[in-house]
């Protein structure tokens, strides 16, 4: 949606009305946005936090549940994504492995104790 603002946005002025364009003749289209890869984007619900990416990510460990063929058993067709029940503050973690091949998972903060006393 950036990328449309920011296509017409050089045309127009403020005014005290609203936004006036400069322009005589109509803006032309938005670019449409398109995979460069010739890959599909599969997105993958993770109790409720969506996730998107792209499928020749998953298809490298074809060992792994999301990069072979029972992740089928959990695609929703009537929303179009994958739903797993799973902790979606970790599954960052392993998406983020899927996608460079590395696992980091930073070291939780320490608690922070408050002295009353």
């Amino acid at each position: 949606m950036a990328a449309g603002v920011a296509t017409w946005l050089p045309f127009a002025r403020a005014a005290a009305v609203g936004w006036l364009p400069l322009a005589q003749q109509p803006l032309p289209p938005a670019p449409e946005v398109k995979a460069s890869r010739g890959d599909e984007v599969l997105v993958v619900n993770v109790s409720g936090r969506r996730f998107e990416t792209w499928k020749n990510t998953l298809d490298r460990y074809p060992d792994t549940l999301l990069g072979s063929s029972e992740k089928e058993f959990f695609y929703d067709a009537e929303s179009g994504e994958y739903f797993f029940d799973r902790d979606p503050d970790m599954f960052r973690h392993v998406l983020n492995f899927y996608r460079t091949g590395r696992l980091h998972c930073p070291r939780p903060r320490e608690p922070t104790w408050i002295n009353l006393y």
